[in-house]
């Protein structure tokens, strides 16, 4: 008896150890894992690029801090992304897209892998009960958050859930700089559980945009990355027309090329990819052909490019250039 009084109250204390370390955050998940970005080399810019820089509308589609427990409001050397770091840089949009499950696989061609990371992460971090074991209530967490962090900005970081609010936000911006806008999207689409009714509630939560899959096949579509190379599935072209009604924009980021096809020629509103590049420069599978790229556009879609290795074949800045020149 005495023994089992003992287990008990050192797995209370080491509960609430745990607790009172995430919360005073001085130890968690976040501050383990949390990338911690090296210093950039050192370039010297012309006047005339800092101008042209300062005077750009600055929009960056692909930004996931919301995973991680750290308050984007306070500059932080935590990962790539806070208010204060990306006032310095003269961001006027930024794209947050959810990611609501995390497999271990996350590069290469043929993936199957559908484990989930972040399950562990949400635990170690000290989630709602709701988000760990539910990922649309994960997605609506991450919402939640975002908004809370655009609230307490007074007034400089706005939180975009319709076209006039984000045309104000931009006209506002040109007097006061200070001015940014944060849409809200989700990336891997297990948020939604497959479940067209998630889908609603997503938007009415705030998204405005979806993603079809991720890394590997999913209920709505085959991946870029995936063994299938297929298109939508019959719930997925449910899904595309359910995104329609509700005003979600698809996002065809990762999707194989046959979807982006099929998006293209059955969906009512424009399409956009939040991150992707050119197969004619990489030849990653998440990669794009010219001619897949000249219909999103043709649709009245946006592509983004992403600058990490796999979608720009280097690291340096003028395998960036050539990719940026090769899309133009």
């Amino acid at each position: 008896m005495g023994f089992l009084l003992a287990a008990v109250l050192f797995v209370v204390g080491l509960v609430i150890g745990w607790t009172l370390l995430v919360r005073l955050d001085l130890f968690s998940a976040t501050r383990v894992f949390c990338p911690r970005p090296s210093a950039p080399p050192a370039i010297a810019l012309t006047a005339e690029a800092t101008d042209l820089h300062h005077r750009l509308r600055i929009a960056d589609l692909h930004c996931d801090a919301t995973i991680w427990r750290k308050d984007l409001t306070r500059r932080s050397n935590l990962g790539h992304f806070d208010f204060p770091r990306m006032r310095d840089a003269n961001g006027a949009l930024q794209l947050f897209l959810s990611v609501t499950e995390i497999p271990r696989q996350v590069a290469g061609d043929l993936i199957d892998d559908h484990s989930d990371r972040l399950t562990l992460l949400d635990i170690l971090d000290q989630w709602p009960i709701a988000a760990i074991l539910d990922q649309t209530e994960r997605a609506l967490c991450m919402g939640s958050k975002l908004k809370s962090f655009c609230a307490r900005s007074e007034g400089e970081i706005r939180f975009i859930e319709k076209a006039s609010q984000l045309r104000r936000a931009l006209d506002d911006r040109r007097g006061d700089p200070a001015v940014r806008a944060a849409v809200l999207g989700l990336e891997s689409n297990d948020g939604t559980k497959y479940s067209l009714p998630n889908i609603q509630r997503l938007f009415a939560g705030g998204y405005r945009t979806c993603s079809l899959c991720h890394l590997a096949d999913s209920a709505f579509a085959a991946s870029a990355s995936s063994v299938s190379k297929s298109g939508l599935t019959p719930l997925g072209r449910d899904a595309v027309a359910a995104m329609n009604e509700a005003g979600m924009i698809i996002d065809l980021a990762y999707v194989a090329p046959r979807v982006i096809e099929e998006v293209v020629k059955s969906s009512k509103r424009a399409p956009f990819v939040s991150h992707t590049g050119p197969r004619g420069v990489s030849n990653d599978p998440k990669c794009m052909s010219d001619e897949l790229l000249r219909a999103v556009v043709e649709k009245g879609g946006v592509i983004g490019l992403c600058f990490v290795r796999d979608y720009v074949n280097g690291d340096g800045l003028e395998d960036l250039l050539c990719c940026i020149e090769h899309m133009i």
